[in-house]
């Protein structure tokens, strides 16, 4: 059993520690379902409107960080990643998607790597979360 919460934003200014904060509160509040791991995806920065797809750099994918354990066990994680790489909190976004996730393993052992939320690859095209196992994974 897992659980899922999102955040989306539009024309709406938040810091982002107001959003890891909310993403942090909507996986406390799905604790009782029970897990062996958690994760959240947050937008890095948002591009100038007018650019092209291919304009797009590193610094504007998603940012995804993964943690076996309790959720306090990923703030933590999350915040010492964040001040390792000088992220700023205090950015604002007025659009944002952000989601969140905690996983009962049902299909690999616990561990960062099978948690969620899952990337198309090095490029993080795609973030993705879900509550079932997908049986095709390895195709």
């Amino acid at each position: 059993m897992c659980g899922i919460f999102a955040y989306l934003n539009y024309n709406v200014n938040r810091e982002r520690r107001y959003i890891l904060e909310l993403l942090f509160n909507g996986l406390r509040r799905l604790e009782y379902r029970g897990y062996d791991s958690a994760g959240i995806s947050i937008d890095s920065a948002l591009p100038p409107l007018n650019s092209a797809a291919s304009d797009f750099t590193i610094s504007s994918r998603p940012l995804v960080f993964r943690k076996e354990g309790n959720i306090e066990s990923l703030v933590k994680f999350v915040y010492e990643e964040v001040a390792a790489s000088e992220l700023n909190l205090e950015e604002s976004f007025s659009i944002h998607a952000g989601i969140a996730h905690t996983r009962w393993a049902t299909h690999g052992e616990p561990a960062p790597r099978n948690s969620h939320p899952q990337t198309s690859g090095p490029e993080i095209d795609v973030v993705v979360v879900h509550s079932a196992v997908i049986t095709n994974y390895e195709v």
